[in-house]
């Protein structure tokens, strides 16, 4: 992004932190690239271990919903089969 600064030229800034964008000297820049090296290695583990830890996350929870299935679909057996066999010896007592 182009602006003018106060002397009327125009200055280029940073659409990010709306500074002034100035020379690197080279000395700088050679010393900055092990550190950017660094740093990306680190976000790059960083964002594997995210990714590793959403996908456990997601297993986890499809586990969970299984077990609630089967749960949900044991309780309706149980309660048909405890609804059977109370009409059965209701049904025997009559007799």
């Amino acid at each position: 992004m182009s602006v003018l600064d106060a002397s009327g030229m125009v200055a280029e800034t940073d659409c990010v932190t709306n500074r002034k964008s100035a020379e690197v000297p080279a000395e700088e820049e050679a010393s900055a690239l092990p550190e950017l090296t660094s740093l990306l290695q680190e976000l790059r583990c960083i964002t594997r271990r995210m990714r590793s830890d959403e996908e456990k996350e997601n297993e986890t929870n499809d586990w969970k919903f299984a077990a609630m299935v089967i749960d949900r679909l044991c309780f309706y057996l149980f309660s048909v089969y405890l609804f059977l066999l109370t009409v059965v010896f209701f049904g025997m007592a009559a007799v």
